[in-house]
C-alpha cells in the first residue's frame, strides 16, 4: 500500500491521533515569583496501569497474528500459483506484526504472549474454501484492531496498529480480488460472518 494511501487510512478512522491539552500557567508576578497564596497548576500524571492495560490489549491483538500465521503457513500446502504466492506474502506480513508487537511490549516491560504449540483449523478441500476462511481471519482482525486502537493510551501505539490494520484491510481487498468478488463487499468491516447484517 502506497504512503499516501497508508495516511489516508489512518486519518479517516482516526486512529493515530491525539487531542491537545490545554493546562493552566501558574500566575507570575514582575519579578517571576508566584503570586502568594496561588499554587502553579501541574498537569495530572499518566494512570499507573497505562502500560498494564496496554500490555493487554496488545496481547491480544498479538494472539491473533499468531493465529493468522499458523492459517497461512497450513493453507501454503492447499494452494497454487498465484494464491500461493499471496499467502506466502501474507504470512511474511503476519511474522513482521507479530514482531512489532512483541517489541512493543517488550518495551513496557511486558511479557509477549507467545503461540501455542498447535492450532486447529477446519478441513478446507479447495483453494476457494482457504480464500474464504483467509477472508474471515483478516475480517476478525482488522475489526479488532478497530476495537483495540481506542483503548491504547498512546499516539504512538495507535499509529503502530493503525499501520496494521491498514495492511490486514489490504489483504481483505486482496483476497475478495482472488475470488472474484468485490474488493469491499460491504461498507463497514465488522468481524461478523459474510451475509449476516449487524444487528441481525
Amino acid at each position: 500500500m502506497d504512503v499516501d494511501r497508508r495516511r489516508f487510512l489512518t486519518a479517516s478512522l482516526g486512529l493515530a491521533g491525539g487531542s491537545a491539552l490545554l493546562t493552566g500557567c501558574g500566575k507570575q508576578n514582575k519579578a517571576g515569583g508566584e503570586i502568594a497564596g496561588e499554587k502553579p497548576q501541574k498537569s495530572s500524571p499518566e494512570p499507573v496501569d497505562n502500560d498494564v492495560s496496554d500490555v493487554v490489549v496488545l496481547n491480544s491483538a498479538l494472539d491473533l497474528e499468531h493465529r493468522a500465521v499458523a492459517a497461512y503457513t497450513a493453507a501454503i500446502g492447499a494452494l497454487r500459483g498465484p494464491n500461493l504466492r499471496t499467502a506466502r506474502e501474507f504470512r511474511d506480513h503476519e511474522r513482521a506484526h507479530v514482531l512489532a508487537l512483541t517489541r512493543a511490549i517488550k518495551s513496557m516491560g511486558g511479557t509477549p504472549n507467545q503461540a501455542p504449540g498447535h492450532y486447529t483449523f477446519p478441513r478446507l478441500p479447495s483453494q476457494d474454501a482457504v480464500l474464504r476462511f483467509a477472508i474471515a481471519l483478516e475480517d476478525t482482525a482488522v475489526a479488532a484492531y478497530i476495537d483495540a486502537i481506542p483503548r491504547l493510551n498512546t499516539a504512538g501505539l495507535r499509529a503502530e496498529a493503525a499501520s496494521i490494520v491498514a495492511t490486514e484491510a489490504e489483504h481483505l481487498a486482496v483476497l475478495n480480488g482472488a475470488l472474484a468478488e468485490r474488493s469491499a463487499p460491504t461498507a463497514f468491516v465488522t468481524g461478523l460472518p459474510a451475509g449476516q447484517a449487524v444487528g441481525a
